[in-house]
């Protein structure tokens, strides 16, 4: 008789379709989002796996780890020495071996976001795409994948959500020169382009990490609250960008009045 499967509990998730989000095409964001995509190539698989390993393996091997000693500590309280030996010897090769592959879990400390590879990450993914919000080049060059990236994953990713508040201090910086009002709104245009594709990709990650990024405030806070910070970041210069192009509306309007009323009475 054939075995029937049993149903299991997330059997109705499998039935939901993920949302399709519109990607950006190359031309609309100076092949930012398509680069990034290039960079970030298998990160998704490789963040689901150190999820599944950190049950898998890290809790495990803490359970493993708590009954070894339990049981070594009763077999030292019976003085039944060869067993504590084994027992002793047991826990030994756990340790030995949690070590060699610990890298297959996802690093437990938010300290990651002041490495120095997150922070050279950072200058150099600005040094990258800096040139692009500046109109000085029209397409991104190739970014780094993460897999060659020598610091770990938090740092890279970090860099990302880093450089979003680092262009956005530039913009304001460029703006306090000289330039046109096309120029003003180019400048605003670029960045919004490029930090949409920026903030796009990133969060299409906002739930993995949550497995992988751990502090006092929750697997969620650390790496949840910096991407609000890079869309609150992005908010304040569409703001400043909308309030630039109501004025030059409004500088139209009664330009196009004046010359109206010129005409009126025959000076236009």
């Amino acid at each position: 008789m054939e075995r029937q499967r049993q149903p299991r509990v997330d059997d109705f998730l499998k039935a939901i379709l993920k949302p399709v989000f519109r990607i950006p095409r190359p031309e609309e964001d100076f092949h930012v989002y398509e680069r990034i995509d290039e960079a970030f190539d298998g990160l998704r698989e490789h963040l689901d796996k150190l999820r599944s390993n950190q049950g898998r393996l890290g809790y495990s091997a803490q359970n493993l780890m708590s009954d070894l000693t339990k049981a070594y500590i009763e077999s030292s309280q019976l003085n039944e020495e060869e067993d504590a030996a084994f027992l002793d010897n047991d826990m030994e090769r756990l340790v030995e071996g949690f070590s060699e592959v610990g890298h297959e879990i996802a690093e437990g400390s938010n300290r990651f976001s002041k490495t120095l590879w997150q922070e050279r990450h950072e200058a150099k993914l600005f040094g990258q795409i800096w040139p692009v919000v500046a109109g000085k080049i029209d397409e991104v060059p190739q970014l780094l994948p993460w897999n060659k990236f020598k610091g770990n994953v938090q740092a890279y990713l970090y860099g990302y959500l880093d450089v979003v508040t680092e262009l956005a201090k530039a913009v304001g910086e460029r703006l306090s020169s000289p330039m046109t009002t096309d120029e003003e709104l180019d400048l605003f245009k670029r960045y919004l382009a490029v930090a949409n594709s920026i903030a796009l990709q990133l969060s299409r990650h906002r739930h993995v990490p949550g497995y992988v990024v751990n502090n006092a405030f929750g697997h969620w806070a650390a790496y949840t609250t910096k991407l609000r910070t890079v869309y609150g970041c992005i908010a304040n210069v569409r703001r400043d960008y909308n309030l630039r192009l109501s004025n030059r509306r409004i500088i139209e309007e009664m330009e196009g009045r004046i010359l109206a009323r010129l005409s009126a009475v025959g000076l236009g």
